[in-house]
């Protein structure tokens, strides 16, 4: 997941290393998630009967850490964004622009709450760690990536001018 490289690079020094620290641990905690695992990098439908019972254990001792922190990642970045933003010159808390860009936030946030729930739920109806895993990871790619094309490039971009 490539994040803004080029137009990240024109905001002040502090927001810059901010922003890409804050990327980077998502980062992490994306490729952390996808390896975490072993049974969900499989090309074929996952299977956890082929872990031993430790494994197994462990894959689901760590899922709930992993459904949480990411609702602490996200909400430490909006809320630095939103910082940087009312930091511009001429954004206000009233700029338009701004509140959707809020909004957005808030909406990713009712998503990822909704997507933790979601994967107690499919654990707890037996489905297989592995899955759950693969499905978080990926509605966590795409909520990410939908974010970034429609309001952290534009931004990111207009702090050129």
């Amino acid at each position: 997941m490539s994040i803004h490289d080029q137009a990240i690079k024109a905001l002040t020094p502090a927001d810059y290393l901010l922003i890409e620290k804050e990327h980077q641990l998502l980062e992490k905690f994306l490729n952390d998630l996808k390896n975490a695992c072993a049974c969900s990098k499989s090309d074929k439908l996952p299977d956890c009967n082929h872990c031993d019972h430790e494994m197994q254990t462990s894959c689901q001792g760590r899922l709930p850490s992993f459904l949480y922190y990411v609702i602490d990642l996200a909400a430490n970045h909006f809320e630095h964004e939103e910082a940087i933003m009312l930091n511009r010159p001429h954004v206000t808390r009233d700029d338009l622009y701004f509140r959707v860009h809020q909004q957005a936030h808030a909406e990713i946030m009712q998503k990822l709450n909704a997507l933790v729930e979601e994967c107690f739920t499919l654990e707890n109806e037996n489905n297989s760690t592995a899955e759950v895993y693969m499905r978080f990871y990926e509605r966590l790619v795409n909520i990410f990536d939908a974010h970034d094309r429609s309001f952290d490039d534009p931004f990111i971009h207009s702090t050129r001018a």
